[in-house]
């Protein structure tokens, strides 16, 4: 029975972590032009939070079958990398370009 499930789970996950390594792309390749650059810096902080939350949601969806033993534990590996990439962009981000009095 494994056998049959394994492969709905792995399609399901591939696209789950091909939407959070796109996501990601745009979190860090996109780069503000200076620290007045407020709808920039919104849309990094955004984009992170929603990796975050993807991440968080990929995650477990690939537990239910890790747990089952369908999917190796390597499958959960992609989904906690980009959750770790969400909230290292996200910490970057508000650290470098501290919101101003006028924010």
């Amino acid at each position: 029975m494994t056998g049959l499930l394994r492969g709905p789970w792995g399609v399901t996950l591939i696209l789950a972590n091909l939407l959070n390594a796109y996501v990601a792309y745009g979190a860090l390749v996109t780069q503000p032009l200076g620290d007045w650059d407020e709808q920039t810096l919104t849309a990094i902080e955004f984009a992170s939070a929603l990796l975050i939350v993807l991440g968080v949601v990929t995650s477990l969806l690939a537990l239910l079958p890790v747990r089952r033993g369908t999917l190796s534990r390597w499958w959960l590996a992609p989904s906690l990398i980009l959750l770790t990439v969400g909230a290292a962009r996200w910490t970057y981000i508000v650290q470098t370009y501290p919101q101003g009095p006028g924010g």
